[in-house]
């Protein structure tokens, strides 16, 4: 082999070696970046996010934002939307005791990227998908799930900029947990929790997002390939 032809070989295989590397991060690589976040608002809702992504080797599964809709982040939504719309203090009030209103039972906001489309369908009674909140009472199926897709109004996109063209939006409601379906003559008088979890399990692996009410030690929130056990899982570091 001659030095020209040597050098032709060598150059093509590092080549080669580049591609096939930059395949490998690209199928590891979000297609949009993470929003940069500013003022009060964007801290409360940095707090009450979670974010898990769930890989199957180099292939992305899914990758969800999770925003629950604690009593302390609807009162920051409700007077960003009041900025956002220039209300009086009246007409803010009343926003404000909109949103609560909404958000009584345990609520969630999602932000789902999920190439599957077969099963991007969390809104479908036969979805791929299981679902689930567990408040300390045992799990509990959401009792409505909303969908929304794009193109996202502009007062959606300021309330939650991770939205994005590649992702759908779910809007996950509960049960009221001071009546739990396991125990449907039971008062719970005064029922309060501090720990607040969520299950998206399928075929194509687990996610569990956690949170906790009273700055306590908190639980990962991670995703689990299929047939890998949680409990071998850490959360990657950001």
């Amino acid at each position: 082999m001659s030095g020209r032809q040597g050098a032709k070989t060598m150059a093509s295989r590092f080549v080669a070696v580049a591609i096939i590397a930059l395949t490998s991060f690209s199928c590891r690589t979000l297609p949009f970046p993470d929003p940069h976040l500013e003022g009060e608002y964007g801290k409360a809702l940095k707090k009450w996010t979670r974010t898990v992504a769930l890989y199957n080797g180099l292939e992305t599964r899914a990758f969800v934002r999770l925003i629950y809709m604690s009593p302390e982040f609807v009162e920051a939504q409700a007077k960003q939307l009041s900025q956002l719309r220039a209300e009086l203090p009246d007409q803010a009030m009343a926003t404000l005791e909109k949103l609560r209103g909404e958000n009584t039972k345990p609520t969630f906001f999602a932000v789902a990227y999920i190439p599957d489309t077969t099963a991007n369908n969390w809104q479908n009674k036969d979805t791929v998908w299981r679902i689930a909140l567990n408040l300390g009472l045992g799990e509990q199926p959401p009792e409505k799930v909303t969908r929304y897709e794009t193109p996202f109004n502009a007062e959606l996109r300021a309330l939650y900029p991770y939205l994005d063209d590649y992702s759908t939006a779910y809007r996950l409601q509960f049960p009221d947990p001071a009546t739990p379906p396991s125990a449907p003559d039971a008062a719970l008088v005064n029922f309060t929790f501090n720990e607040v979890s969520v299950k998206i399990a399928s075929a194509l692996g687990k996610m569990f997002f956690h949170f906790r009410l009273d700055g306590g030690p908190e639980d990962p929130s991670i995703g689990v390939p299929p047939g890998e056990n949680e409990k071998h899982h850490t959360p990657k570091a950001d």
